[in-house]
C-alpha cells in the first residue's frame, strides 16, 4: 500500500488532481506552483502527488513545498500493484485515495493554466466522461520550437477529429475524467497493461458510451518540457506509436502515410514526377492550414516562423521514427524498460 505524508486533509473535495512523479526534482516545483495558483476554491480541491520511487530529490522538494498546504498530499509509491507498469501503477494507487467527483491528471513536468479546472468543467456535461486540453513543449532551442509545432499540428488534428465524433486519443498531462466514467471501466487496474495509459483509459471510457472532448482553447494551454536528445525524441515517438497500433485500421494507414511521406513521394516521383510534386504541394498546404488554425485558436501566432520549417522537419523525422519503432526492441522511459 502507498505511504501517505502528510495526513489527509480534513476536506471533502469535488476535484482531485493526480500527479505521478519519478525523478522530477528540476521540474516538479513549477508544476506545483502552477497548481497552487489555480483559480479554484481551495476547500474543493485535493492534490495527490505520487512519488514513484524517485532516486533524486523529488520527494524532498515536494515535501518542503507542501508543508504548509493542507490540500496537497505526498504519497510514496513503494510497490507495484497488480502488475501495473510505471505511471499506470502510480495513478491506479492515487485513484484509490482520491475523493473528488472529477479526477484531473497532469504530469510533474507540466505547468497548467490558472483557469484549468474551471474551464475544463464547462466541457463536462452529464454525458461526457473525459476531456483533454492542449499541451505544448516549450524550450529555447530550434529543436524545441519544432517539437512545439509538431505537437500543435497533431493535437489540432485530434481536436478536429473529435469535433466530428472520431475518438483518437487523450493527453494524460492535461486531462479530466468524471469519477463515474473512471469507475465504469474499473480503473487502471482493470485495463490492459500499456505504456500509453492515457490512451488506454480514453478508449475504455469511450467504449462504455461516455462522451469525450479534445479542446483547442488558449485557456487550457499547458506547457511541458521538450526532449533534448535524439534518443529521447525517438523513444517518445515509439511510445506514442505503440498506442497508435490499437487505432482503427484506417487511422493507422493515415498515421503511417503521414510519417512515410518522403519515401512515398520518392517512389511516386520515380515514375510520375509531376504527380509527386502535386502531392507534396497538397501535403504542405494541408499542414499549413492545420497549423494556422491551431495557432490562431490558442493565440500563439509568434510561432509562425518555426511553422515554415515544419514540412522539412516532418519529412525527416517521419521515416526515422518508423525505422526506430520497428528496429528497437524495447521502450525506455523514466529509467525503466518496457517490452
Amino acid at each position: 500500500m502507498p505511504v501517505i505524508d502528510p495526513l489527509p486533509a480534513p476536506i471533502q473535495p469535488s476535484v482531485s488532481i493526480l500527479i505521478a512523479a519519478r525523478n522530477e526534482e528540476t521540474t516538479i516545483l513549477a508544476c506545483l506552483e502552477a497548481i497552487a495558483r489555480l483559480q479554484f476554491p481551495a476547500e474543493e480541491l485535493e492534490v495527490l502527488i505520487g512519488n514513484d520511487q524517485s532516486t533524486d530529490r523529488t520527494r524532498a522538494v515536494v515535501a518542503d513545498y507542501i508543508a504548509d498546504k493542507p490540500s496537497f498530499r505526498l504519497i510514496d509509491i513503494s510497490a507495484v500493484w497488480l502488475d501495473l507498469p510505471g505511471k499506470a501503477n502510480v495513478l491506479a494507487q492515487l485513484n484509490t485515495l482520491a475523493r473528488g467527483e472529477y479526477r484531473f491528471f497532469t504530469d510533474a513536468d507540466t505547468v497548467v493554466a490558472p483557469d484549468w479546472i474551471a474551464v475544463m468543467q464547462t466541457y463536462m456535461t452529464e454525458s461526457t466522461g473525459i476531456v483533454t486540453g492542449i499541451t505544448l513543449p516549450e524550450g529555447p532551442r530550434l529543436f524545441h520550437k519544432l517539437q512545439t509545432i509538431d505537437w500543435l499540428y497533431n493535437l489540432t488534428l485530434v481536436h478536429l477529429a473529435s469535433e466530428v465524433g472520431w475518438p483518437v486519443t487523450a493527453m494524460g498531462n492535461n486531462m479530466a475524467v468524471r469519477r463515474e466514467a473512471y469507475d465504469a471501466v474499473g480503473g487502471y487496474e482493470a485495463l490492459p497493461v500499456s505504456v500509453v495509459e492515457d490512451y488506454t483509459l480514453f478508449r475504455a471510457i469511450v467504449s462504455k458510451g461516455f462522451g469525450f472532448r479534445n479542446v483547442l482553447n488558449e485557456q487550457l494551454l499547458a506547457r511541458t518540457k521538450p526532449v533534448d536528445t535524439a534518443k529521447q525524441f525517438f523513444q517518445q515517438r515509439k511510445r506514442w506509436m505503440r498506442g497508435a497500433m490499437d487505432l482503427p485500421i484506417w487511422m493507422r494507414v493515415l498515421l503511417f502515410g503521414q510519417y512515410l511521406t518522403l519515401p512515398i513521394l520518392v517512389a511516386v516521383g520515380y515514375l510520375l514526377p509531376t504527380l509527386a510534386s502535386s502531392l507534396y504541394v497538397i501535403v504542405v498546404f494541408f499542414q499549413a492550414l492545420t497549423i494556422s488554425f491551431g495557432l490562431s485558436r490558442i493565440r500563439q501566432t509568434k510561432l509562425w516562423p518555426y511553422a515554415l520549417l515544419f514540412g522539412i522537419y516532418q519529412l525527416m523525422i517521419g521515416p526515422a521514427s518508423v525505422l526506430y519503432y520497428f528496429l528497437t526492441p524495447r521502450i525506455e522511459w523514466k529509467g525503466r524498460s518496457y517490452t
